[in-house]
């Protein structure tokens, strides 16, 4: 069974469909060593099409239940969790840009690779994973990167948090996590247990003890990238 590098784990999975074949590939380990399996449990995938807004066909739904169940399984027991935003490595730090969709994430991402040019490298414009490692938060790479299917398989130390708004003008405050607390957890993917609940409350606090949480307030200029990596250092 192939096993497959992602957010610093050797994952064993097996994929049926073409689609998520390829889409893995990119993430092929020859290393021996396993971290964990992830398994389809027929009945629960079958559920898991049928309440998907994917058209209800197997293939395309395949990659996002496997993702759903590593997210799950690096929560439960490897200090991660699934973060909806997009993502980039600058100097070798971490910046995450997190927003309702539609509000502009991909845009203002590209404004950074415009304005920064070949310093910046994505690492996911949709998907990413969050792991504290040793200490240390990390953006992680995943397959999964949106519509844009920009991003590669790296992580990063995580230098700042940005919860996007869209604006006349481009302006940047550091801010706690309180006043945006709702939408950092409509970000995430909600655990079924009170236990694993608790281990995502704990690694927020840990994350933004360690990370800056700033609110952006930016339009489309090329601007925004300087006011916005400005207001993390």
């Amino acid at each position: 069974m192939p096993v497959y590098r992602i957010a610093a784990l050797n994952i064993k999975m097996e994929p049926k469909y073409q689609e998520t074949i390829d889409r893995l590939a990119p993430y092929l380990t020859d290393s021996e060593a396993v971290d964990f399996e992830v398994t389809v449990d027929e009945a629960e995938f079958d559920k898991f099409v049928a309440g998907s807004p994917i058209p209800t066909r197997p293939d395309p739904n395949e990659g996002p239940y496997l993702y759903t169940q590593i997210c799950r399984k690096i929560l439960a027991e490897y200090d991660g969790f699934f973060f909806h935003s997009s993502c980039l490595e600058l100097d070798g730090e971490g910046y995450m840009f997190t927003a309702l969709s539609g509000t502009g994430k991909s845009t203002h991402t590209r404004n950074w690779r415009t304005f920064f040019g070949d310093r910046v490298t994505m690492i996911n414009d949709d998907k990413p994973i969050i792991r504290k490692i040793d200490g240390t938060f990390y953006v992680c790479g995943t397959p999964w990167m949106g519509k844009s299917d920009i991003g590669c398989n790296r992580m990063a130390p995580i230098k700042a948090v940005y919860v996007l708004n869209r604006g006349e003008d481009n302006r940047a405050e550091l801010i706690s996590p309180g006043p945006v607390f709702k939408q950092l957890l409509e970000a995430t993917l909600l655990p079924k247990s009170r236990e694993n609940m608790q281990k995502l409350l704990t690694l927020f606090n840990g994350l933004f003890a360690q990370a800056k949480l700033i609110r952006l307030t930016c339009n489309k200029d090329v601007d925004s990238a300087r006011v916005a990596y400005e207001a993390a250092q």
